[in-house]
């Protein structure tokens, strides 16, 4: 039986990481992964040599042309982006790059290459703004309405899709994955903050205050473990031109997160949190809250793994970086 090629864009990050770890549990796949020239490539080290890299820019088509010729994919997990939304205010020229120019270039070269590959692109709930509590829950059917230079990137890679499925009929199809969590992600995340925080107080590296921005907006929390499942069902049962929202209804506000990261702490009695200006938003998304009953309905998917879990396994990651980074 012929193995599915895979291509990975974005392979080095928190997601794309996660999402290689699930598929070589499958021999059934030859996992091809696009990475950028100076990436760092902590996320991957236990598995680089069980994978092909391959140099490319989402700026730069020809790169692009280069690795669909190498890895002839079946399927392209298209999750490489700029995806932080505080830097996207000073430099919203290279968000709307890459995010956006940079799809429509990994397009033209599946037209370039005539390659039919089935595409997942990831966009994200950020499009959908700063909803009103009267329509919470989010649907499919919410408009999109962003505010942050990071949501509008991704909300024109958004049309992007749509537009070359329907005048190509690209087999893509979009999700919008709500909050995911877990080890590896990067420390401009909240919740991976606070735990990298907790574990340098719980060294003697930092004064028990863990620094922290708004902690009142509310959040759909779920495992990237189980959201990297759900991206592979997607893929291979979603309908091409579709948009599909993706979470738990796992709802945490922010603080309540800190709190629990808190407790798990051997030195829970003593940690306090304060509110860091630099760590505050432009604007905010008070509420983002979905409904995921159209995905769960094609795929039959549900999360597994529980909050809680997810919480200790990003402490727990932090704690051995800070062990074996210390000298």
């Amino acid at each position: 039986m012929r193995k599915q090629k895979v291509l990975i864009t974005g392979v080095t990050g928190f997601v794309g990481s996660h999402l290689v770890d699930y598929l070589l549990k499958n021999t059934n796949y030859k996992v091809f992964g696009l990475k950028r020239v100076n990436s760092q490539l902590r996320n991957i080290s236990h598995i680089a040599k069980k994978i092909t890299l391959i140099n490319g820019e989402l700026i730069d088509q020809t790169s692009l042309v280069n690795a669909l010729i190498i890895s002839k994919p079946d399927y392209i997990y298209h999750l490489a982006a700029l995806s932080w939304v505080k830097p996207s205010w000073d430099m919203p020229a290279a968000y709307m790059q890459v995010n956006a120019i940079g799809t429509i270039n990994l397009f033209e070269a599946l037209r370039a290459t005539n390659c039919k590959a089935r595409i997942l692109v990831s966009c994200t709930p950020e499009e959908y703004g700063d909803v009103p509590k009267e329509q919470i829950p989010i649907t499919e059917e919410t408009i999109l309405a962003p505010v942050n230079l990071y949501a509008a990137s991704k909300a024109a890679q958004d049309a992007v899709c749509q537009a070359y499925y329907a005048s190509y009929k690209f087999e893509i199809i979009r999700t919008r994955a709500f909050n995911h969590e877990g080890p590896r992600r990067d420390i401009l995340g909240a919740l991976s903050s606070f735990a990298y925080q907790i574990a340098l107080i719980e060294r003697g590296l930092q004064k028990p205050t863990v620094k922290v921005g708004n902690l009142n907006a509310k959040r759909n929390f779920t495992d990237v473990r189980d959201i990297v499942e759900a991206y592979c069902l997607a893929i291979e049962k979603g309908i091409p031109g579709e948009m599909y929202l993706i979470g738990s209804n796992q709802i945490f506000t922010i603080k309540k997160c800190l709190q629990m990261l808190i407790s798990l702490s051997s030195m829970k009695e003593k940690i306090r949190y304060e509110v860091d200006p630099i760590r505050i938003r432009s604007t905010e998304l008070r509420i983002l809250i979905g409904k995921f009953d159209k995905f769960e309905k094609l795929s039959k998917w549900k999360p597994k793994i529980s909050f809680r879990e997810t919480l200790k396994s990003i402490l727990d990651y932090w704690r051995k970086f800070i062990d074996e980074n210390r000298y």
